[in-house]
């Protein structure tokens, strides 16, 4: 029999005190909730119109073909992706509801009357719904604010009918200003008054609260952005300005934008990858002579 002592049996982590393991599993917990955390948090697309004319939607880059429309919404379903509303971001806010996995809020700007003709019907048939953000002055009953533009053409706004009628369906009315401005030109007076009154008018057509604004042209302020959280909107959009990360700032949301020219496998990369971020970076870094005012590609550097 041997007189030497006993040599310990060396453990494993597993085998570490009850204590110890806790805590390495509340670490681990903590490091998935974080990555579950990133990954539910809302993605922004930014859409202006939706054609079936060829001619448009080759040469207009807010213009995406109907068909090409139909290949977006069938890759935001084959990739898991549930469109929601601010509204819906709201009820999860105040702990009424869950937001699903891959959550992601489709937006309209300016309420053109093919939106509803050519998109509504298409997001319906996928079981999908959007924000659509409207202007406030029923007299405005087309672009005007393009008028002379070389290559834009005259289309087409929605009328109240329209725009009860998708709300109705459940689809979110956001504002977009009375006769699309920009806002950051203005006095703090007539920025009020775009703002807000545009909330009334669009509340009494649809009967329900507008939370939700998008600033024309994409131009936003300290000041503007005062105007919109005074008038009670909760959630305001920009483009190619805010944080990249979804929450940090509600009243300067950055959207990704969706253009004539964006591919399937575009889309697909702006959707499964840090896209804002990168945007972001290009934003703040300036790194753009290749981009144009607040970050907008411009012509030689489209963002396929």
């Amino acid at each position: 029999m041997s007189d030497k002592a006993p040599v310990p049996i060396q453990t494993s982590t597993l085998d570490k005190p009850k204590q110890n393991g806790l805590r390495d599993n509340t670490e681990i917990r903590a490091r998935c909730e974080k990555t579950e955390n990133l990954l539910n948090r809302p993605r922004v697309l930014m859409y202006h119109r939706i054609v079936d004319d060829r001619a448009l939607s080759q040469t207009q880059q807010t213009c995406v073909h109907i068909h090409e429309f139909r290949k977006q919404l069938e890759l935001i379903d084959r990739l898991g992706y549930t469109p929601i509303t601010f509204y819906d971001y709201r009820l999860f806010q105040a702990g009424e509801i869950q937001l699903p996995k891959k959550p992601l809020i489709l937006t309209f700007d300016d309420g053109y009357l093919d939106t509803y003709h050519l998109a509504f019907p298409l997001l319906t048939e996928f079981g999908m719904k959007a924000v659509i953000f409207a202007l406030g002055d029923p007299s405005v009953r087309t672009n005007v604010w393009d008028a002379g533009k070389p290559g834009i053409s005259e289309a087409g706004l929605m009328e109240q009918d329209h725009i009860a009628e998708l709300s109705d369906y459940g689809f979110e009315i956001g504002g977009h200003s009375l006769s699309h401005p920009n806002l950051a030109s203005l006095s703090a007076a007539e920025c009020l008054h775009e703002v807000s009154k545009t909330k009334m008018v669009l509340e009494t057509i649809t009967h329900t609260e507008v939370q939700s604004f998008s600033y024309p042209y994409g131009e936003v302020s300290r000041q503007v952005k005062d105007c919109v959280a005074e008038s009670g909107y909760k959630y305001a959009c920009s483009v190619f300005s805010g944080p990249a990360r979804f929450g940090v700032d509600l009243l300067e949301i950055r959207r990704i934008a969706v253009h004539n020219t964006t591919t399937i496998p575009g889309l697909a990369l702006r959707l499964v990858s840090p896209y804002e971020y990168l945007e972001w970076m290009w934003w703040k870094s300036g790194s753009a002579s290749r981009f144009g005012k607040r970050g907008a590609p411009v012509k030689g550097y489209s963002l396929q």
